[in-house]
């Protein structure tokens, strides 16, 4: 796995995790920094992975969606 992208938040990463697999490419969301109870981590951010072979669908498909 790639990574492809780095969000501000978690929710953001997650986002984009499901729109990559509407489109039919499969991603992993790597949350960033320690979480405690109750804290959802956005503070931290995440980073977004593809496999090699879909890093070029993977970043038009966000760019399209992006704008």
């Amino acid at each position: 796995m790639i990574k492809i992208k780095f969000f501000n938040s978690i929710t953001e990463a997650e986002l984009a995790k499901n729109l990559l697999k509407g489109n039919g490419i499969e991603s992993l969301v790597h949350r960033k920094g320690i979480e405690f109870p109750g804290d959802l981590g956005d503070s931290y951010g995440a980073e977004l992975f593809v496999t090699k072979n879909n890093i070029e669908k993977a970043k038009e498909i966000l760019e399209i969606y992006s704008n």
